[in-house]
């Protein structure tokens, strides 16, 4: 199924699957760097705000309004693997869409949100980003 996500503030599409490993530290190892940020408010879900563009722009394609940090075609890349990760809003925030990974880091920085590492590997062919090349 094709999903919808992020990157440097560009839609993309992709096919993801994931699987668990045995650790946080592990998917990450494995992941080299490749990052996938899932962003989810107080109730732990995603913002309507996350979703907006994507869902008015690729109504047909399924989306959790996720953002990579890496695609194929950047210096960096080391393979089809990304650990997922999760920012989680401070109660008391209103999101705005974070659709680059340093949207999360600042994010972050800025004690807006938390960033939970997770031992998630998504695996996600990116698809139809020649357009970012």
């Amino acid at each position: 199924m094709r999903n919808s996500g992020f990157y440097d503030h560009q839609f993309i599409e992709y096919e993801g699957t994931a699987e668990v490993t045995s650790s946080p530290q592990a998917a990450q190892l494995i992941s080299q760097g490749n990052v996938v940020f899932h962003i989810v408010g107080p109730d732990g879900n995603a913002p309507a705000v996350q979703c907006a563009r994507l869902l008015a722009t690729l109504p047909n394609d399924a989306t959790s309004c996720n953002v990579l940090n890496f695609i194929p075609t950047d210096v960096g890349y080391k393979g089809g693997a990304w650990n997922l990760q999760i920012f989680h809003w401070k109660q008391g925030v209103t999101p705005f869409e974070l659709s680059k990974d340093d949207d999360m880091l600042g994010a972050v920085a800025a004690g807006l949100g938390t960033l939970q590492v997770t031992p998630t590997l998504v695996r996600c062919p990116v698809v139809n980003f020649a357009n970012l090349r």
